[in-house]
């Protein structure tokens, strides 16, 4: 029995993922698949993973190698991973980043308690320059029944930190839950839909993933997204009428739209 299936992108991340892999290796939770999804960048980091992997000590681990059939993107990758993954829950890592040892027992092992489609924690943003870290927040909510007023709050005040999640397999698969595959907005597209589909959640206040900001990755080439993250948000808008929860939920999502696909890439063109 797998607990923990965890899905990594591989995507240039030479300089990283053999310490995104010292902290797989550390965590306290047994019984781990690894899945690495290669998206063909143009440096050698499978080959550093899979020299990693072949000194694996630990026999809890397995470790699973799969390729998108061409460079494809994060969202691509994290749904072959999904298809692919056979533990109990799911958890995404970008290999730019890290986890503490307990991380994964811990939400696991909450989830367990509170029979949970969701389980999260808080992270902390970590800046390779020196700047200082600090703790990033999802919304506080209670642990247990999801409830509508719960799920209302959190789609007007969460910014997407999915990989702080974990995801119960068989209902991420029963409510067909995949990332849009466009080219921006992915990650917070499929975390609002998994909050609407979630009947039961479980939350952690300890900052156990850590998010890395890259020398330079704040002043990337500015280019317009509007069109990527309006297909992504009308996929949430899809999934709620499916899902007959439009009527309920009509409001937020309208606000989530208005917020995230049309005045976000405003914002991000002209700061």
């Amino acid at each position: 029995m797998i607990n923990l299936s965890i899905i990594i992108p591989v995507y240039n991340v030479a300089r990283y993922i053999e310490r995104c892999l010292r902290f797989v290796e550390a965590q306290t939770l047994h019984d781990i698949e690894v899945i690495f999804v290669d998206d063909h960048g143009q440096d050698d980091s499978i080959s550093i993973a899979k020299e990693f992997t072949q000194k694996n000590v630990r026999k809890d681990i397995h470790y699973v190698y799969t390729a998108t059939p061409t460079n494809s993107g994060p969202a691509v990758a994290r749904n072959m991973g999904i298809q692919a993954a056979s533990g109990e829950y799911i958890a995404f890592l970008d290999a730019d980043d890290w986890v503490e040892p307990e991380m994964y027992e811990t939400l696991y092992q909450n989830a367990r308690m509170y029979q949970a489609d969701l389980s999260c924690c808080n992270l902390m943003q970590d800046f390779e320059d020196g700047t200082p870290s600090k703790v990033l927040r999802n919304p506080h909510l209670d642990s247990g029944e999801f409830i509508n007023a719960a799920k209302k709050f959190f789609l007007t005040t969460y910014v997407s930190y999915f990989t702080s999640f974990i995801y119960r397999r068989e209902w991420l698969l029963a409510n067909e839950l995949l990332f849009a595959e466009t080219k921006s907005a992915e990650d917070s597209s499929f975390l609002a839909c998994c909050v609407l589909a979630a009947e039961r959640i479980a939350q952690k206040d300890e900052p156990y993933y850590h998010y890395v900001i890259h020398s330079g990755s704040l002043t990337q080439r500015k280019a317009w997204k509007g069109r990527e993250k309006r297909k992504a948000f009308s996929s949430v808008i899809d999934f709620a009428r499916r899902k007959k929860m439009l009527h309920t939920y009509w409001l937020q999502l309208f606000y989530l739209y208005l917020k995230k696909a049309l005045l976000v890439p405003i914002y991000e063109m002209i700061k």
